[in-house]
């Protein structure tokens, strides 16, 4: 019996006991308790979506990571646009140096000015110069400089009487002008390359000329390669200005001087005699030539015979830009056939530029002055200098200095000598073409002369800067001589062959001795006068290779070594 109670005590009372952990979330008297499973134990056993993997830890890691990508992200960025700043500053700095700008522009005209001209001077040989970009740079550029509110204040609209859209900018500096001049100057040249080329308003494109469908151009040309879908004529429009009205603003607009005007006169009567438009064409250099005379100082006889537009001896030493546009317009009359009327001017205009003073005559004819000795260079001196270059390194460039006015005689040096054999090839073609034929040998003779000349003063030119211009109008004369007189003694030589062959044929060859004569001819044949002359040409131009060709000179510091 004993026995027995004892079991019941214990049931009873392991049954008053409290529950083991173990149990108590399983019971059904605590239903109401939220299950969460983050209050539970983890164990290999429960489920994978039971885990808790975004912990507090775990998401103070993923927001430091987070602000650290940014960061980093944000410097990568910063730093980038930094290196990308320095080398737009750079490659500004650089074209600003190679086509200086007036200080007055401000930059974003100036920064399209760069552009167009470094546009037009690609130096790549596989691509032609896009005109269309070059017209566009220019042109933001022109508008900003007639605009009154950003770079034009002191710009005024010309009298009515003057082409539409004439300027008056005689009250602005004279860098500003010349800095117009020149804009407006290429800004014709591109509208001479762009000239026909329309614009497709419904699509915003641009298209060259000839392939507009339309009844204005029946026969449209087949689209270039890059452009799709031809457009339709009642959707385009013109979207430049002429050549011809952009001539007539520069030579209208006030405040230019008469060098600038009188090139501008000679560039389109140049475009109106390409586009075979004769008449005006010759209008345009007379007007040149009288805008050099109307610059000369009063005298009382005139320097010119307007009969014969030939320079009169007795009138003394004439102007650079009388020369200019008198030799310009004597060019115009041999091209238009005229050679009978073009050669006295040719021959007038040579014997003036001889008649020049050379660089001892101009010397010897300066005032005397005394002769003051160069303080030496003390220690001071050289740091300021060295002050002064650093200065001038990191600071803008200098617009360079006004060109000469062409309104006093040129001096007589290498660039002028070469003109003169400019002249005399001029010269030495109309008398080789004159239709008589009697004067051959003469004209070769005056080509012959024009090539000596120019090649003695390219050995004797330096490639420094200031004897560039020498150097480049010396090629220039001694590539088109060259060329000149070599289709001159090949033409002269196929002449004489046909003479003897012709000869050749009256004889008989039915002998031995006939035989044994012609092949005398023939040796003699290989060695006559011209055959030898031309073996004499070869030997020119393989000597004149080097000169003709502008070699650069090398490069200095490492990167000279990985450059071609």
């Amino acid at each position: 019996m004993r026995p027995r109670l004892a079991l019941l005590r214990r049931v009873l009372a392991r049954k008053l006991q409290s529950p083991p952990l173990r149990s108590f979330a399983g019971t059904s008297i605590h239903r109401t308790r939220p299950q969460l499973p983050f209050l539970s134990v983890p164990t290999r056993t429960r489920a994978p979506h039971q885990f808790r993997y975004l912990t507090t830890e775990r998401k103070a890691r993923l927001r430091y990571e987070i602000k650290l990508g940014i960061k980093y992200t944000s410097y990568l960025w910063l730093a980038a646009g930094a290196v990308l700043a320095a080398g737009f500053a750079i490659s500004q700095e650089s074209l600003e140096r190679q086509y200086p700008t007036p200080h007055e522009w401000s930059f974003l005209t100036r920064m399209r000015f760069r552009g167009a001209f470094c546009t037009r001077d690609q130096t790549n040989p596989h691509r032609a110069t896009d005109w269309v970009a070059v017209m566009q740079w220019i042109k933001g550029s022109v508008e900003r400089l007639e605009n009154p509110s950003i770079d034009g204040k002191g710009v005024r609209d010309a009298p009515s009487n003057r082409p539409h859209g004439t300027k008056d900018i005689g009250a602005m500096p004279e860098s500003w002008r010349r800095g117009y001049y020149e804009t407006m100057m290429i800004y014709a040249k591109a509208a001479e390359h762009c000239e026909g080329w329309v614009i497709d308003k419904t699509r915003n494109m641009i298209f060259p000329p000839g392939v507009m469908i339309g009844p204005s151009n029946l026969r449209p040309r087949p689209l270039p390669a890059g452009f799709h879908g031809a457009p339709k004529e009642e959707n385009c429009e013109f979207p430049f200005e002429t050549p011809d009205d952009i001539y007539l603003r520069i030579i209208s607009t006030e405040g230019l001087t008469n060098r600038q005007r009188m090139d501008a006169s000679l560039a389109y009567a140049s475009w109106l005699e390409f586009k075979g438009i004769a008449g005006p064409a010759g209008i345009m250099y007379e007007d040149a030539v009288q805008l050099a005379l109307s610059e000369l100082p009063s005298a009382p006889t005139e320097p010119l015979d307007r009969k014969t537009w030939t320079l009169k001896e007795d009138a003394g030493e004439p102007s650079a830009n009388l020369l200019t546009a008198l030799t310009a317009y004597a060019t115009y009359r041999a091209r238009q056939g005229d050679v009978s009327s073009a050669l006295p001017i040719f021959v007038s205009i040579l014997k003036a530029r001889r008649s020049l003073p050379t660089l001892a005559d101009s010397a010897s004819n300066q005032l005397w002055a005394p002769r003051r000795d160069t303080p030496p260079a003390t220690a001071t001196g050289a740091v300021s200098g060295l002050g002064k270059s650093i200065i001038s390194f990191f600071g803008p460039p200098p617009y360079p200095s006004p060109p000469d006015d062409g309104v006093a005689p040129p001096i007589r040096d290498a660039k002028e000598l070469c003109e003169e054999a400019a002249l005399s090839l001029h010269i030495g073609e109309i008398m080789y073409t004159a239709p008589n034929g009697t004067s051959r040998e003469e004209g070769l003779s005056w080509t012959r002369e024009a090539v000596d000349v120019t090649e003695e003063q390219l050995h004797k030119l330096t490639s420094s800067a200031a004897d560039k211009p020498a150097s480049r109008t010396c090629r220039d004369c001694l590539s088109s001589g060259l060329q000149n007189w070599s289709t001159m003694v090949a033409q002269l030589a196929r002449d004489e062959a046909a003479k003897t062959e012709a000869a050749k044929a009256k004889k008989s060859s039915s002998t031995w001795l006939s035989l044994w004569g012609s092949e005398t001819e023939t040796k003699k044949e290989d060695t006559s006068r011209w055959a030898a002359e031309e073996k004499v040409i070869q030997e020119r131009e393989r000597r004149a290779k080097d000169l003709l060709d502008e070699l650069r000179p090398p490069g200095a510091g490492l990167a000279s070594l990985f450059t071609a």
